[in-house]
């Protein structure tokens, strides 16, 4: 496969730098495009997108070969139908308002405290300071997972993300990936594992979707905590309206996670020759449902590459939908909102204190966030 006009020009470096000028122009003009240096077809309207979610005739999440599950093992993302529905309903409970809700209310704005009063006064990097920290702790607080610390899951996770976001299959990032696993697979087998046997899943399957839950419980809410707090300080109009009126934190929150969307895609395969967009993806190529595309999907939405803190053109795809909609999303959303209200009201002079770099395709989030107060 040659790849399509504009997609054989496009490589993973130049969507890794800033995917959007890419994805606006394939939108535009090819949206449907096979893109040879990632080996798939990227689907990149809002309407396509629900297309590719929506079918699972047509799309499966159970692809041949799978990527999910070679870096994670076999996984609730990389499967469909009665499997899919048997290992989400398993780990549900877990994650839900009533299991989380007070964790939200009571423990997490104690944990904001802490990290804030913990604080170099020179100033600190708030992506290891804080949004890291906080976005472990949830995740571990909501499986129980207390024998290893933030920092050693947090690395786990960066590992994990490593091999899911290796599209050009690179050994060393393979080898980073598989060290992740074993490590992350040691501790969670010791303490996870016998927290959850009361869902009849076996020790693999927990082991392989507590690393699902990584990738996305942790990697999503501390990109959308340090996202967030930088879109606001590099916006301060908006910034001045939510301190004014504290119930638009929750639609500052969802604004950014339409803007920059933390995770990128959605992995399916076509089960039959199909037509997209007036394109055919042929039976057995592997698609990439982009969703931070949909996000700006300029059908969809008004100024899409605007961050509008007044937005009402309805919710954003930035979780997925359909079935495998992230079963992490309350507490994720929540997460982040309380996290970034807390730290704007005990340090009302927060300020850059460097330029920000925000970098990633797959997974995208600042490479650091350097603040004084």
């Amino acid at each position: 496969m040659t790849g399509s006009p504009i997609g054989a020009t496009i490589t993973l470096a130049d969507l890794e730098l800033d995917p959007y000028p890419h994805l606006a122009r394939l939108r535009t003009d090819e949206p449907v495009a096979f893109v040879p240096d990632l080996d798939m077809w990227l689907v990149t309207r809002w309407d396509d997108v629900q297309l590719v979610h929506d079918r699972p005739d047509l799309f499966t999440s159970a692809t041949e070969p799978s990527w999910l599950n070679t870096v994670l093992g076999t996984n609730m993302l990389g499967s469909d139908g009665t499997e899919h529905r048997r290992l989400k309903d398993a780990l549900q409970p877990s994650f839900t308002p009533t299991a989380t809700g007070g964790w939200v209310t009571d423990v997490l704005p104690r944990i904001c405290d802490e990290l804030i009063g913990a604080f170099d006064p020179a100033g600190v990097d708030l992506m290891t300071a804080y949004a890291e920290p906080i976005a472990v702790r949830a995740l571990q607080d909501a499986l129980g997972w207390d024998n290893a610390t933030w920092q050693q899951i947090g690395e786990w996770t960066r590992g994990v993300c490593t091999g899911l976001a290796n599209f050009a299959n690179d050994p060393e990032l393979a080898a980073v990936a598989a060290h992740a696993n074993e490590a992350s697979g040691t501790s969670i087998r010791e303490r996870v594992v016998p927290n959850l046997a009361h869902t009849g899943l076996a020790a693999d399957e927990i082991v392989n979707n507590v690393r699902l839950c990584m990738s996305g419980g942790i990697n999503e809410p501390r990109d959308g905590i340090a996202l967030t707090v930088w879109t606001l300080l590099t916006h301060p109009d908006a910034l001045a309206e939510c301190r004014n009126d504290e119930s638009l934190w929750r639609p500052a929150c969802e604004e950014l996670f339409r803007w920059i969307s933390p995770v990128a895609t959605s992995t399916r395969q076509a089960t039959t020759d199909v037509e997209v967009a007036g394109t055919t993806i042929p039976a057995g190529a592997l698609v990439a449902a982009v969703i931070s595309s949909a996000n700006r999907d300029e059908r969809r939405w008004s100024h899409p590459d605007r961050f509008d803190l007044h937005r009402r053109e309805g919710p954003h795809l930035a979780f997925s939908t359909g079935a495998h909609v992230c079963l992490g999303a309350w507490l994720g959303r929540s997460t982040v909102r309380v996290a970034v209200q807390h730290l704007f009201r005990r340090l009302p002079g927060l300020a850059l204190s460097a330029p920000v770099e925000v970098r990633g395709f797959e997974f995208r989030g600042p490479l650091r966030l350097d603040v004084v107060w």
